[in-house]
């Protein structure tokens, strides 16, 4: 396949390299150059790829450490769940029916306020837990467990 032709102008120093070399090695030095310039494409290509590998390695990295955390999360959860369940005093039998009947509503309350704290910009985390802090300590935190209860 015929090349097309590129003129590059060198200075006088690196053209008697070139040439130089050219004629150690037998070749032509337009050969010699397209061989250094495809080799400098290929370097550049190569930097690329490894540029693109350690990227995917601190995508990587930053999963695992997510997932760690969300792990970290259940955990947390299942056993403060796990501590109320075991040292919540039981109910007593003639109040049974009563708090059966008023869970599902208790339970439905807890779906709203997760939904609410899932939407973009909110938390119920600093709502619920920070303000009743605020506002005067211990009878605004009575009226918060009282509306919930």
């Amino acid at each position: 396949m015929p090349r097309s032709g590129i003129t590059v102008y060198l200075p006088p120093a690196l053209e008697e390299r070139i040439a130089g070399l050219a004629k150690e090695r037998h070749c032509s030095e337009s050969s010699l150059i397209a061989d250094a310039v495809k080799a400098r494409f290929d370097k550049r290509t190569l930097e690329s790829a490894s540029t693109a590998e350690r990227e995917r390695f601190r995508t990587d990295a930053r999963l695992d450490k997510a997932i760690g955390e969300a792990l970290i999360v259940k955990e947390v959860l299942l056993l403060f769940v796990r501590v109320w369940l075991e040292h919540n005093p039981p109910i007593d039998p003639s109040l049974e029916e009563s708090a059966a009947a008023s869970a599902d509503a208790r339970f439905e309350r807890f779906l709203d306020f997760v939904a609410q704290g899932l939407s973009p910009g909110k938390s119920i985390a600093s709502r619920e837990l920070v303000t009743p802090a605020l506002n005067g300590g211990d009878a605004a935190h009575r009226e918060t467990l009282e509306s919930v209860t």
